[in-house]
């Protein structure tokens, strides 16, 4: 039953890291979505310098006590081997297919967070207010253009601490940022080519941005539970817009002059609908 829940853990992390491969879409997102999000968020804002003594020592029993070890364990392994396995398939999705690859997403994102929303039953204007300011900011990253960084060390450094924060809020992606930092495409080849130093250093910003930011949004959670996840919600919503399958430069388009183009990514549509059903997003 243990090794079960591991491998559930595991696969779930995967999912996790190919979401952020993905321009559009968070890593947060993903997680909200297999209901493990409050859990991992609790996990990394438990992270500070008795971690690092525990693990030199090989204390699992303290690391787990601190960090929930083997929930966040198999979490992070399935996050990075993914990140590291499919960074090439996603690019070779995102250039041959990527109208089928967003139309499952979209879907996957449009159908779950609605039921997420229903399943916290908001009944006041403030409910419905929060929603529509997480869907406004939402929104708004389709009017964001792309900035232009140097390939510095800190520049990269700044792209990982900024990418991880985002990645830890759903409907933010922490790809799309590195997109709008110039940082996607240096960091995907990158990965793929193995490059070290640039890897370690992204790595590095990431992890000041996983225990700065993450205890902020832990303490929105443990405060103010059903307000944070309506923000969110509404944030994912919005944030629809760049996971369209039909763009052209930042506009959204639907090929209207030509349906059949539409059937196949309709079917995906549907079934990411259904897979959405049976997803656990309490």
């Amino acid at each position: 039953m243990i090794i079960k829940n591991h491998l559930i853990l595991f696969l779930k992390g995967m999912a996790m890291g190919i979401s952020d491969l993905i321009p559009g879409i968070s890593g947060g997102t993903i997680a909200l979505l297999l209901g493990i999000y409050e859990k991992f968020i609790q996990s990394l804002k438990s992270i500070n310098y008795s971690t690092l003594i525990y693990l030199l020592k090989l204390d699992f029993k303290k690391l787990n006590d601190q960090l929930n070890f083997n929930f966040i364990l198999p979490v992070f392994v399935g996050i990075l081997i993914s990140i590291f396995l499919f960074s090439s398939l996603i690019s070779y999705l995102l250039i041959n297919h990527k109208i089928l690859l967003f139309s499952f997403f979209f879907g996957l994102i449009f159908f779950s967070s609605l039921k997420l929303i229903a399943s916290l039953n908001p009944n006041s204007l403030f409910d419905f207010s929060l929603i529509f300011s997480g869907l406004t900011l939402g929104l708004s990253l389709l009017f964001i253009g792309q900035l232009s960084l140097s390939d510095s060390i800190i520049s990269v450094f700044f792209s990982g601490f900024i990418a991880i924060s985002a990645m830890l809020l759903p409907g933010i992606s922490g790809s799309y940022i590195l997109l709008i930092l110039g940082k996607y495409q240096f960091m995907l080849d990158s990965i793929s080519s193995l490059l070290w130093t640039n890897i370690l250093v992204f790595a590095f910003g990431a992890v000041f941005g996983i225990l700065s930011f993450s205890k902020i949004i832990f303490w929105l959670l443990n405060k103010y539970y059903k307000s944070t996840i309506l923000f969110l919600s509404g944030i994912m919503l919005g944030a629809l817009n760049k996971v369209w399958p039909w763009q052209n430069n930042n506009d959204l388009i639907l090929p209207i002059h030509n349906i059949s183009d539409l059937t196949l990514p309709i079917i995906i549509f549907i079934i990411s609908g259904i897979i959405s059903h049976y997803l656990n997003t309490k």
